[in-house]
């Protein structure tokens, strides 16, 4: 028997339309905030706020900054410097290597030749930080770290660099944030980049990305690749219309865990419209996947998830050997929840594993893998193993693996953008023409490798 809160939803969804239910919150919202409007005006500076048309918040920003050029227009040079004390420096050290605190610090910035004051800057990631130390290290450093980050050079380090943590409101070409990733053995990244452009050329929804050449203080210059964050700006920009955009943390089991939204503040973020949406729709997915008996889970599916895009997303990460999407330790993976029908489509995230020997091998010794074949795919996060498993769904998956197979390893696809790629990755103080030559020869022969498994 379905339970109560399935049964009330049903009831909910039969009787109220779409539209009105959806926007119940804004409703309300909108008559209280117009009775206090009198109290409070005059005494609160109000910055401007975009609404969609369905009414759902999309920005609150007050300051935007253009820059000199598309910092993700991959035909052009690109730079990132940053002028930080060295106190800070020591500081963000410090509070990592002794708390386990990926805390913020303010610099001054210039991108592209644009000077941007007080930046926040904070160490990014999980695995990319194994090997600083620190009480989140593992007993037993894994010899195939991710990346050669080392605080001695903090242009090495993987950060997340934020326009508006101080200075709020603040975007730069409509991004509060940026990730900037390391690449294996401090090399070119150039597995990340390649799967964000694959990904994107098959259909799905995928990060605009740049190489960039990255300088700290006087210290030597590194290469990296800068990828767009999940925030306000990546939400809008997926036009996908009225919905909201819900990144998952590190730490997310993806199991119900009741109704009250605070019992999921350590593993799930909601990126956009804060405010007037909430957590309701990610709860009663995780209270359905939960409850529901096989045959429930096989017959409604298709009216919780998209199925052709899920299936894709699916069959993906097995052909990119990316062992850390949603079923692995880091739990990458973006949720987009669309208003207008009431479903959901995941959305890959994180690829820095993908396509990489280093990530393979240290895939292989964290517990994870994945195999070159839909037959071999494996689950541990319930929504994506429920729906391997069911056997309803073999010939989503096997269109899917076939369709994408071709499109990415069936002709030249994949060489013609890694030969692209040796013309846009910037020769740096730390990585040299030849060293970048190597590192994309690796990539292809990975690849050609990985295609006959």
């Amino acid at each position: 028997m379905p339970n109560e809160m399935n049964t009330q939803r049903s009831i909910w969804k039969k009787l109220v339309p779409v539209k009105l239910r959806h926007n119940v919150k804004l409703i309300f919202t909108s008559i209280i905030a117009i009775a206090l409007l009198g109290v409070f005006l005059g005494s609160v500076q109000l910055g401007p706020v975009v609404f969609t048309t369905g009414g759902t918040l999309v920005s609150n920003t007050v300051e935007y900054i253009e820059g000199n050029i598309d910092f993700f227009d991959l035909s052009q040079p690109h730079s990132i410097s940053l002028t930080v004390d060295s106190y800070q420096l020591e500081e963000l050290q410090t509070n990592f290597l002794t708390l386990g605190e990926k805390s913020w610090i303010v610099t001054d910035a210039i991108i592209d030749g644009t000077f941007i004051p007080d930046v926040g800057i904070r160490l990014k990631g999980n695995s990319t930080l194994f090997g600083l130390g620190g009480p989140n290290d593992p007993p037993n450093p894994f010899p195939p770290t991710i990346g050669s980050p080392t605080f001695e050079n903090p242009a090495t380090l993987p950060f997340l660099l934020s326009f508006s943590k101080f200075s709020e409101g603040r975007v730069y070409q409509g991004h509060s944030d940026l990730a900037i990733r390391t690449g294996a053995n401090g090399g070119t990244a150039a597995n990340e980049a390649i799967a964000l452009q694959l990904i994107a050329d098959s259909g799905q929804y995928s990060q605009k990305y740049s190489f960039i050449t990255m300088q700290v203080n006087d210290l030597p210059s590194t290469t990296r690749l800068v990828i767009e964050n999940p925030d306000q700006g990546y939400a809008v920009g997926l036009n996908k219309g009225e919905g909201v955009l819900y990144k998952s943390r590190s730490d997310n089991t993806f199991t119900y865990q009741g109704e009250d939204p605070n019992n999921y503040v350590e593993e799930i973020l909601q990126v956009s419209a804060i405010g007037v949406r909430d957590l309701s729709p990610v709860l009663e997915l995780l209270n359905w996947i939960e409850t529901v008996s096989d045959e429930v889970f096989d017959n409604e599916f298709e009216n919780w998830i998209d199925i052709p895009s899920f299936s894709k997303y699916v069959v993906t990460n097995d052909l990119l050997s990316n062992w850390d999407d949603m079923d692995g330790p880091g739990h990458n993976f973006l949720l987009w929840f669309d208003v207008e029908d009431d479903k959901f489509t995941v959305i890959n995230w994180d690829l820095n594993q993908s396509l990489s020997p280093e990530g393979a091998a240290l895939g292989e010794m964290l517990g994870f893998g994945v195999g070159g074949g839909a037959a071999q795919m494996w689950g541990k996060n319930p929504l994506k193993s429920r729906f391997i498993n069911s056997g309803v769904f073999t010939d989503d998956l096997a269109n899917a693996y076939s369709e994408i197979n071709e499109l990415w390893f069936g002709g030249e696809l994949t060489n013609e953008i890694i030969n692209e790629f040796s013309n846009i990755i910037p020769v740096t103080d730390t990585l040299n023409a030849e060293q970048i030559e190597n590192d994309l020869e690796k990539l292809k022969y990975f690849i050609e490798e990985w295609k006959v498994l």
